[in-house]
């Protein structure tokens, strides 16, 4: 796991790498190397920084002979896997004709090494990284079809003189960029991006009205700076020097199965389901650090554990761990009971034997570190309910973990959010019939955690207009669904020149009826409207306290399995992850594998924002007021700073206004160095 960067610049000015490699050494504390190289002639220098190992002994990156140099590619290493510096990067192959920089892991990596041996390939690491290097200079870029993992990296090729840029297929690891009259600056957080002088920090209105008033984020290439784009997940780009070119291309996509239930054998579907999650996790225990595991007490993070223990005790070794060996756990919890799923996570660690570690989230923490947390995040986010995933991560660094496997995806993949029943139920008015619809209502209402004339009235709700919509949900809210955040900011709220440029933009879910069915709408879910925000906030929260995250429910070949299924398989007799439940029913509590609640990352977030009111009123009145007037009518941020504490907090979209405007305040209202490097960035490793 790593925090990589690089510029081509035709007229050679490269001298931005050290700060867009500085600014991200939260991710990779271990090391540093950066690789200057003239991409006509090939020829090529190294150099280190003050974090490079002195074994390796490279000259600092601002004394290096950089002059005729066009192309700068830089690291930052978190070392996972072959710890000595044979895992330096930038990594080279073939005599310095090929050349990588490397965020993520490939895990099924020595797979591939042993089938390129027997190709003739020779290794000198155990690294994933040289695995890569090898398995590209074999098939090129069809090797991206080979790798199993999370990863983006950049890689130089001199034969053929372009630089391949590639992410792996749900965009677990980020790559940004900047591409402007031939010049092409990339970085791993937006942050390092940022850090090229010549890219400027100017907001992307159209981003920003998603986000307050839509709850979308993350579902576009287009990030909140204009300019600045993500690489999109299963892509890889090409970058031709001598053309002044790039072009992006897809690598994969998902396939999807539409039918109700057809074609199943259940009995087969649990086994083959078990067999892939399980070596789903028996690849992401290989590590050479210490690793344990996000414990919630839900379904996913507890099938993770429960397997994860199985594989360490029965089948040897995987790194660091051997056969018998304790894992650790990490659970936030909450001090109102409501809320608080500490009943179900306990179960599993008194299954297992595993250590249990434990951390209450703080309302008064929350607002003392808010800034720090909003520099990390790069970017809005929904709620304060990403706040406890950021304490668990914590926690496991502060508890010697360097890396931990996480339930993150087990929604997307199994229709595990309540918002996806109106639309399993539409698909059953469609294609099934009124008797089977009514009996699948009854079923919801008798099983599940919603009823079902709830489920019928957000259906109804979600097919009117906007406008209408917002004035329902008002008098009678219902719970959001993947893509549409919490609550956001109302009409009469918001500046009437902004709104009047967005109002054709209302976001709407498109609804299931049609050949795709909920299939499909799960099938957007992962590809942009609600995995790759979540895939955002575990990637920034981990990453901030130098923590490799590993997410099972993402190995694209349980992915693929659980997509060529009928929806049955997911959804059955009012259950949810019917697979999950039944393939796991014998290993896991009964009290989890057929749970009928579900709470996420729940935070008492109106009691958080009442013992911040102080802190809100001042974020309103505060150095970003001018910027958030453009969005927000300036007469109601001064009504709601008058309002009492118990009134403020109930102001429509509070929190995702006060995100906004403390975004404006890191990134936007003063030079980032100066303001992110003597608060935030030396924080990193804490």
């Amino acid at each position: 796991m790593c925090g990589i960067a690089g510029i081509f610049d035709p007229s050679g000015r490269l001298d931005s790498i050290g700060a867009m490699t500085a600014i991200q050494r939260h991710r990779g504390p271990d090391d540093e190397g950066y690789l200057f190289l003239n991409s006509g002639s090939g020829q090529w220098v190294q150099a280190g920084g003050p974090d490079t190992p002195p074994a390796i002994g490279l000259e600092n990156w601002d004394r290096a002979p950089t002059s005729g140099c066009d192309l700068a590619l830089a690291s930052r290493r978190l070392a996972i896997l072959d710890l000595s510096v044979a895992g330096h990067m930038p990594m080279s192959r073939d005599g310095g004709r090929l050349w990588i920089v490397h965020n993520g892991e490939v895990y099924n990596y020595r797979d591939i090494r042993d089938e390129l041996k027997a190709l003739g390939h020779h290794f000198e690491s155990d690294t994933d990284t040289e695995v890569i290097l090898a398995a590209y200079q074999q098939w090129g870029t069809g090797c991206l079809q080979y790798f199993n993992g999370m990863f983006s990296f950049a890689l130089w090729d001199s034969h053929r003189r372009q630089l391949f840029c590639a992410r792996d297929r749900f965009g677990v690891k980020p790559f940004y960029y900047f591409w402007r009259n031939g010049i092409f600056v990339f970085g791993s957080e937006l942050k390092s991006v940022l850090a090229h002088p010549l890219i400027s920090r100017r907001p992307d209105d159209t981003r920003i009205y998603d986000y307050l008033l839509v709850g979308r984020s993350d579902h576009t290439e287009k990030t909140f700076f204009d300019g600045v784009v993500a690489l999109p997940q299963a892509h890889f780009l090409l970058l031709q020097p001598a053309r002044r070119q790039i072009s992006v291309h897809r690598w994969w996509d998902l396939k999807i199965n539409p039918a109700l239930d057809a074609g199943c054998n259940e009995e087969q579907a649990s086994s083959d389901f078990v067999s892939l999650l399980e070596d789903a996790v028996r690849l992401r225990l290989r590590s050479d650090v210490p690793i344990g595991s996000c414990l919630s007490g839900g379904l996913d993070s507890s099938s993770i554990v429960m397997l994860a223990n199985r594989l360490l005790l029965n089948s040897g070794a995987f790194g660091h761990h051997t056969i018998g060996d304790r894992q650790k756990t990490f659970t936030a919890r909450n001090h109102s009971p409501e809320i608080d799923e500490f009943q179900y996570s306990h179960l599993v660690v008194e299954r297992t034997g595993a250590e249990e570690n434990i951390v209450y989230p703080s309302g008064e923490r929350f607002w003392q570190e808010a800034r720090r947390f909003v520099w990390h995040m790069d970017e809005p986010v929904d709620s304060t309910s990403q706040y406890p995933q950021w304490n668990v991560m914590r926690l496991a660094r502060e508890r010697g973990v360097t890396v931990l496997l996480d339930g993150q995806g087990g929604d997307e993949v199994l229709a595990g959010y309540y918002a996806y029943w109106p639309h399993y139920l539409n698909q059953l008015r469609h294609q099934a019939g009124a008797r089977r619809l009514f009996r699948e209502m009854w079923n919801v209402s008798r099983v599940g955690g919603r009823p079902a004339r709830d489920i019928v009235y957000q259906d109804f709700v979600e097919k009117l207009p906007w406008r209408l919509r917002q004035i329902l949900c008002a008098l009678r809210p219902f719970r959001a669904g993947p893509g549409q955040g919490g609550s956001g900011l109302k009409d009469w709220q918001v500046n009437p020149e902004f709104l009047r440029r967005f109002e054709d933009r209302a976001w709407r879910p498109a609804g299931p009826v049609g050949a795709r069915g909920l299939a499909g709408v799960l099938h957007d879910d992962i590809a942009s409207n609600n995995l790759p925000k979540l895939l955002r906030f575990e990637d920034r929260s981990s990453m901030a306290f130098s923590l490799e995250t590993r997410l099972p429910f993402l190995d694209y070949r349980l992915v693929e399995y659980v997509f060529s299924l009928p929806l049955s398989c997911r959804i059955r007799n009012g259950w949810n992850k019917w697979i999950l439940r039944r393939s796991l029913d014998g290993l896991l509590p009964k009290e989890i594998s057929w749970r009928r609640s579900k709470l996420g990352f729940p935070v008492p977030e109106r009691d958080w924002l009442i013992a911040g009111a102080s802190f809100v009123r001042q974020t309103l009145q505060g150095a970003a007021k001018d910027w958030a007037a453009a969005y927000v009518k300036s007469s109601v941020i001064e009504e709601t700073v008058m309002r009492p504490d118990a009134e403020l907090v109930e102001t429509p979209g509070l929190w995702r206004l006060v995100n906004l405007m403390l975004w404006f305040e890191v990134f936007i209202g003063s030079p980032l160095d100066a303001q992110v490097k003597p608060a935030f960035a030396a924080e990193g490793n804490k």
